[in-house]
């Protein structure tokens, strides 16, 4: 039986090593962030009074319940849309749309499908204005990076969902942006190739200077890879907590049974699936089948 706060026990290494990232630069500064939509049915607010701060080289997950606002969140991060109110800071600049200082990583594939591994991963350097040849060879490096090399002349069309995933976190790290910003990205794979990409992406992050923003519904997936978890509420979305995770770093898949990863992953399911009122919604129910059928 694992104890209600034994997530927040930390061993001695854990709480040294939260100790040493409070002391890192805060690169992002969200400070109470509202956004309210406008319809014909009239106004509905989608997040409200957000605040929170990333710090250098840190990965942060941002979980909650359907409505809470995650995907608004993370579109105005990257600068595809604009806040109601409140202000996102990177480095300390007001975020006014989208900059190569911000990579982002989106659940659907965005790959260029006429263009080649190594083109698509080029493609932002050459916009960037890096003559062609540097572009090809920083690209490549990337590629190699990921452990594509051997595909870099392949099309989308040729890859499983992995492996463009990976093209994709490539092709948003080649720009060399402050923070990369993930949407649900492994959403759409299958169980197996998902862990693989959790994997893969906490073995990327270990070799390259980036803080990571992930989005996800997923608790397994954001104890298994986050520093810290943002636990948003729904309708609207707000901040409930602000988790450090004690599950030791490096992280190994060995650990979703232990009582550090058990513990928190109870915690944030309680938070996110509280007890049913007795007012809980009911669907309009009709019949659909005939009666007598032995169906309950």
């Amino acid at each position: 039986m694992i104890e209600p706060d034994a997530y927040l026990q930390q061993t001695p290494e854990v709480a040294a090593r939260f100790e040493k990232l409070r002391r890192r630069p805060v690169i992002l500064d969200v400070e109470n962030l509202r956004k309210e939509f406008e319809s014909a049915h009239g106004s509905h607010v989608a997040i409200e009074d957000v605040s929170f701060q990333v710090r250098r080289r840190e990965f942060v997950c941002v979980l909650g319940p359907s409505g809470c606002g995650k995907s608004t969140l993370i579109r105005i991060l990257a600068g595809l849309d604009f806040p109601t109110g409140g202000d996102v800071k990177l480095d300390g600049k007001t975020v006014r749309g989208p900059g190569s200082d911000r990579g982002m990583v989106f659940q659907g594939y965005t790959l260029f499908p006429w263009l080649t591994v190594k083109k698509n991963v080029m493609f932002g350097l050459k916009v960037g204005g890096k003559p062609g040849h540097l572009a090809e060879s920083e690209a490549r490096e990337w590629i190699a990076l990921v452990g594509l090399s051997k595909f870099e002349n392949h099309y989308p069309h040729q890859l499983s969902g992995g492996m463009k995933q990976r093209v994709a976190i490539a092709r948003a790290l080649a720009n060399n942006p402050r923070i990369l910003l993930m949407d649900e990205p492994f959403g759409a794979l299958d169980a197996q190739t998902r862990a693989q990409m959790q994997s893969y992406l906490l073995q990327i992050w270990r070799q390259v200077d980036i803080t990571i923003l992930f989005i996800t519904h997923d608790l397994d997936e954001a104890v298994y890879l986050a520093d810290r978890i943002l636990v948003l509420d729904a309708n609207p979305g707000r901040v409930m907590e602000f988790i450090e995770n004690p599950v030791p770093q490096p992280r190994s898949p060995e650990q979703f049974q232990q009582a550090p990863f058990q513990a928190l992953r109870a915690r944030l399911d309680a938070l996110i699936h509280p007890p049913k009122s007795g007012n809980e919604e009911k669907l309009p129910l009709t019949r659909m089948t005939v009666v007598g059928d032995d169906v309950d």
